[in-house]
């Protein structure tokens, strides 16, 4: 794998990318600003940090574990392969309503939230 910019590294989702602390994540819905799509709900919060991070939660209806794991799997790749698009410096926290866990279904919701949130760089996604 290739290190230097725009390489295959780019691509990857390493565990700093991930907001894990529950601080963290409270303070991206507190603060953050928010925008939705039929589906999918995005809350991004400005950072002074060099990169983004990134944080998938299921509404509590959304069903059993194994319903509920898949869907943010499939929302994390669809994050993941956008993600070289994205203005660097924001925590974000996607809200995954039920509905069709599929990545055919999903990437043009993570596409259109990263547009109107104006994260995405024009010439991306």
């Amino acid at each position: 794998m290739r290190d230097d910019a725009g390489g295959a590294s780019d691509f990857r989702f390493r565990k700093r990318e991930r907001i894990r602390a529950r601080r963290d994540i409270g303070a991206v819905f507190q603060n953050g600003a928010k925008w939705s799509v039929k589906g999918m709900r995005l809350h991004v919060l400005r950072t002074d940090g060099a990169g983004n991070r990134a944080v998938f939660v299921t509404v509590r209806k959304y069903g059993d574990a194994v319903r509920r794991n898949r869907a943010r799997r499939v929302v994390s790749e669809c994050y993941r392969l956008a993600k070289a698009a994205i203005s660097p410096g924001h925590d974000l926290a996607f809200v995954i309503f039920p509905g069709p866990d599929d990545a055919v279904s999903r990437r043009p919701q993570v596409l259109e939230l990263l547009r109107r949130s104006g994260l995405a760089r024009a010439n991306h996604a």
